[in-house]
């Protein structure tokens, strides 16, 4: 997944360096967003997307979640082999993929940066409260 997520990133960010410079024209309403919002949006989507996965489809068996002792996932498959545990389900105590975790948190916040980047749009972060404003002039 460290392989998909640098490829995305490598993607977003050469999309720009490599377009052709467009002949000025008149500014249109389809350009009020720079490429780096565009970026940004995909970026923002995919690393959540990506966060979101560690946390649910792709779960680790090496160790155990929440309060859970750290071999409890381990023990609960070893006793299934005991018919009384037959049935037991470990699969809530799978821990989460920490690592694809937090490479989708730093893709999206690399989105989110992407995306207010620029001179006229800024994020101030106070107690309680995260604002992302931007400035128009007349």
């Amino acid at each position: 997944m460290r392989i998909v997520s640098l490829l995305l990133m490598f993607a977003l960010a050469a999309g720009p360096a490599v377009a052709q410079d467009a002949q000025p024209s008149a500014p249109s309403s389809d350009s009020a967003h720079g490429p780096l919002f565009w970026s940004g949006l995909a970026a923002g989507i995919a690393g959540a997307a990506t966060a979101v996965l560690a946390t649910t489809a792709f779960r680790v068996t090496d160790s155990s979640t929440g309060n859970a002792p750290a071999n409890a996932y381990q023990t609960c498959v070893a006793q299934k082999s005991d018919p009384i545990y037959a049935s037991n389900v470990c699969d809530g105590l799978k821990a989460k993929n920490r690592a694809l975790l937090w490479s989708g948190v730093a893709v999206g916040a690399l989105g989110a940066v992407l995306m207010i980047g620029n001179a006229r749009t800024h994020a101030e972060i106070t107690p309680g409260f995260v604002r992302v404003l931007h400035t128009v002039r007349f």
